[in-house]
């Protein structure tokens, strides 16, 4: 991925008793504006990555402390799908509020 690069927007200065242009600033244009644009919509996608990695470590992490204050040593793993259509659970509870199963 490319760094982002800034358009080092100025302002157009005009003296006000002259009329004559003191500093051109950057144009409002189309090609700015969608720079600008992509910038943002990158970077957010990006970030509700981040955020979607984060909540799955945080998951992985509770349930790995509660294994080891259970005393649970051996056989302990989780798994992350990224999408779970159905799940017919044979053996243990689906707790919906901590979208865990327990086997």
């Amino acid at each position: 991925m490319e760094p982002y690069e800034k358009v080092g927007w100025i302002d157009h200065i005009i003296d006000i008793i002259s009329g004559k242009v003191i500093q051109e600033g950057t144009p409002v244009s189309q090609k700015n504006m969608n720079h600008m644009d992509e910038g943002i919509f990158i970077n957010r996608q990006l970030l509700m990555q981040q955020f979607s990695l984060i909540e799955d470590l945080q998951r992985e992490i509770i349930a790995l402390k509660e294994a080891t204050s259970n005393n649970i040593v051996g056989n302990v793993f989780t798994v992350n799908f990224p999408k779970v259509d159905s799940v017919a659970i044979t053996s243990g509870i689906y707790d919906a509020v901590l979208r865990k199963i327990y086997v």
